[in-house]
């Protein structure tokens, strides 16, 4: 069996190590995986399935069109790599999250009432998110996120902290807390600490309201806490997984790879 791992080439040179699990769990598996640059042209012949490890909806959209198997779908990497198309389906949902504005072009937005949060659409992984508490600030998340679509958060009232819960076709696989003592970010790769977390009832009913709305393959759901509540911050499609193997013993390539192979 034939498969594709398509990464752009900034995350190949990045991700090595999570590369050499996908290949040795194809290998396992006697599956002929490849490793493809989203920079490069496509092969003609189609593989049985094909992992996309790059934020690139558009990407995805082209190879559902040839007919070929992608993890996560398009419809996912489109909504998730979207923050505003994200949380009009939270509200759809009628999952709490902080309450949000869409903003065109931060450049020319009029002053908002201090603190808020300014964050790119396209974000992740913390990139192109800003508190903003003064003037001085708030000239430096414009002019940062200046012509970039993004969206006008109320801060929630812990910050620095929050839950990744990480998915797996469509079930919970673990939640993982993430705390930050430095930075109101508390993301994993900007320094955070991380430990194992049992979600509760409200987390979970949170987390699988996303999960019965959309076809998940492997993906990250992030909560924070407003007055001691979980509420929705964002999915990620392209989700990192260094806590589960720094912090667990789940393999999560191996249990995504097999997941796969279950469908084809």
């Amino acid at each position: 069996m034939k498969g594709w791992l398509i990464y752009d080439k900034e995350g190949a040179a990045r991700n090595r190590t999570f590369i050499d699990f996908w290949f040795a769990a194809a290998e396992k598996r006697g599956v002929d995986l490849e490793l493809l640059l989203s920079e490069n042209p496509l092969p003609e012949k189609n593989p049985a399935f094909a992992v996309v490890r790059t934020i690139n909806p558009a990407l995805s959209f082209r190879l559902e069109e040839r007919g070929i198997p992608v993890y996560n779908p398009a419809s996912v990497s489109e909504i998730c790599n979207d923050k505003w198309k994200t949380y009009q389906l939270a509200s759809r949902l009628g999952v709490p999250f902080p309450q949000t504005e869409y903003v065109p072009d931060p450049a020319v937005m009029p002053s908002h009432p201090y603190p808020y949060v300014l964050k790119a659409c396209a974000g992740h992984g913390g990139t192109q998110v800003f508190m903003v508490k003064n003037g001085e600030e708030e000239q430096a998340a414009k002019q940062a996120l200046s012509g970039i679509p993004s969206v006008l958060q109320e801060p929630v009232s812990h910050l620095g902290k929050d839950l990744r819960v990480y998915v797996l076709g469509g079930k919970i696989l673990a939640g993982m807390l993430r705390v930050s003592h430095t930075d109101f970010r508390s993301n994993f790769c900007l320094g955070g600490t991380a430990a194992p977390h049992e979600l509760t009832a409200e987390e979970r009913t949170i987390v699988e309201a996303f999960t019965n709305a959309l076809p998940l393959g492997l993906a990250g759901i992030d909560l924070i806490y407003h007055d001691g509540k979980p509420v929705f911050n964002e999915i990620e499609d392209v989700v990192g997984c260094r806590m589960l193997y720094s912090q667990t013993p789940l393999d999560p390539v191996t249990l995504y790879l097999d997941w796969i192979l279950e469908r084809m």
